[in-house]
């Protein structure tokens, strides 16, 4: 009940086959290569070289006024660089689209109520990262976010040339776009990252390790020889919950009760947390929080990177990619190895994982289109973006190969925002020098490779039960960090969370998800 979900209508079923195709995806990533500003052009031929095409050209930045776009993004740390990396960004949109910009970088732990506060006071902000997990349906349907279907066509015609067409059909609400996707990988995975020193010390055959089960005697061995490092760092957000959803149930769209199981083909919604399948879960995490398994905070944690950068954590759980690891341990400046423990699958959810939407509040919907329109062609500004000023936070090794500078590393550099999953068209990124060079052709093979999910297409939609789901997501809040991380004991405290959920409707609401899907079947099947 706590994995990445989505919030977003019924999808027709003519995309299901074409969600497991990148189609394209390395043809756009040759075209724009011709988009890349070389490192030593003078700023007029960075201009020429990064126009959008002739045929759908916007209007000329002189005949547009001045405009700071303001985008507001989730990540750790905020970079010491971050202004030094808006200021260059300023200067390369002002030919573009006469604009200036600012990134604001809001910390995991605070994301969802800071952004409520900005919506709360009217703040002025253009772009917003959104996700299927994070009340995407609620600002959809409290306005916050707007309608970008006229949008795209108006000022990114060039969007619907570069994006997966799967991805873009498949984020549409009641037919309409309220966030534009990332163009990524389609499927999704789960597992864990294990300590790569580690694993080589212990001569660890992660091969080896096929479920979760399989752990527990690592985990024991850590704990007696590492002292100082945790064998599982969970916090209040991820639990070994991101294994055993997406492992046991295939999710309805949003983040309320009630799923299917996975593999089963009756379209019968349950309420996931009153499943043998749930119960064994948080009988296993309790079982290794007791052990000592697992950090005594990881209930109220707001963050792990902290932990991970530090050397405290020897494993944690991860959505998955083929080179995940090589992102994490550019980023933590830890080496990490990943370990798959869920097949790959294709579910609606992965379509809306991550987008950018335009706020209500934004004065100027057209140019923050128009920037979006830039992220998705231009390969010099999503790479600016993404891993900040060449020369200062990174250094080509090749034409698409980076590094840091000399003497610089994730821990001392200026910028790492560890963000490029939330900007534009990833296919256009660089590669760090510790990535895999075939990281592209991975990403289409994985995709190719992945189970679809028996409800691929289905959205729910919650209007009709808006306020069960409300009083939901409360007690959600009450119950489930504890729950899941193993902090309490879940053969006093599942009673009393299924009791809440009783007596705030969840019973309506799996009534409701059922009636929707039963009509989706009729008509998508």
């Amino acid at each position: 009940m706590k994995k990445m979900k989505k919030a977003a209508p019924l999808v027709v079923a003519s995309i299901v086959s074409a969600s497991l195709l990148l189609s394209g995806c390395g043809k756009n990533n040759d075209q724009s290569a011709s988009n890349e500003k070389p490192a030593n052009d003078t700023k007029q031929e960075a201009t020429a070289t990064n126009e959008t095409p002739a045929t759908n050209e916007a209007p000329a930045a002189p005949e547009l006024a001045p405009y700071k776009l303001k985008m507001v993004v989730p990540g750790g740390a905020v970079p010491k660089d971050l202004a030094l990396v808006n200021e260059e960004i300023s200067k390369y949109l002002k030919d573009k689209i006469n604009a200036s910009f600012e990134l604001d970088v809001i910390d995991w732990g605070s994301w969802q109520d800071k952004v409520n506060l900005k919506f709360a006071s009217s703040e002025q902000f253009d772009l917003l990262q959104t996700m299927n997990w994070d009340n995407f349906g609620t600002k959809i349907q409290q306005g916050n976010i707007i309608d970008l279907t006229e949008l795209i066509d108006k000022n990114a015609p060039d969007l619907k040339t570069v994006i997966n067409p799967a991805l873009l059909e498949g984020s549409k609400v009641n037919g309409r776009n309220y966030g534009i996707p990332i163009n990524k990988e389609l499927a999704s995975q789960a597992g864990v990252m294990l300590r790569k020193d580690l694993v080589d010390k212990y001569k660890i055959d992660i091969t080896q390790i096929k479920k979760v089960e399989d752990l527990e005697p690592i985990y024991q061995m850590i704990k007696e020889k590492e002292s100082g490092v945790v064998p599982l760092y969970l916090n209040k957000d991820t639990s070994v919950d991101w294994i055993y959803n997406p492992m046991n149930f295939e999710d309805l769209g949003d983040s309320s009760p009630g799923s299917v199981v996975r593999g089963a083909n009756d379209f019968k919604v349950v309420s996931s947390i009153e499943t043998p399948q749930v119960k064994a879960e948080l009988d296993l995490a309790r079982k290794w929080f007791l052990a000592g398994y697992v950090n005594k905070d990881a209930a109220t944690a707001a963050d792990i990177s902290g932990a991970l950068k530090a050397g405290k954590a020897f494993s944690y759980v991860q959505q998955l990619k083929p080179g995940k690891d090589a992102e994490d341990s550019l980023a933590n400046g830890v080496e990490f190895v990943q370990v798959e423990l869920t097949k790959p699958i294709v579910r609606t959810a992965d379509t809306t994982g991550s987008m950018t939407s335009i706020s209500r509040t934004s004065k100027d919907p057209d140019r923050a289109m128009m920037f979006l329109n830039l992220l998705y062609t231009d390969k010099y500004l999503v790479n600016l973006l993404a891993f900040g000023i060449e020369g200062k936070h990174f250094v080509k090794k090749s034409d698409n190969v980076i590094d840091f500078p000399e003497g610089v590393d994730a821990a001392t550099s200026g910028y790492v925002l560890n963000g490029a999953w939330m900007f534009g068209n990833q296919f256009n990124d660089y590669l760090w020098a510790n990535e895999n060079p075939n990281k592209w052709d991975n990403f289409l093979k994985f995709n190719e490779s992945a189970e679809k999910s028996s409800v691929l297409g289905f959205v729910f939609n919650p209007e009709p039960v808006k306020n069960e789901i409300a009083a939901f997501n409360n007690a959600k809040k009450e119950f489930e960090p504890a729950l899941f991380t193993g902090t309490v004991d879940p053969n006093e405290f599942l009673p009393k969370y299924i009791n809440k959920l009783k007596s705030i409707g969840v019973d309506k609401i799996i009534a409701e998800k059922q009636k929707q899907l039963d009509e989706w079947v009729k008509t998508a099947k």
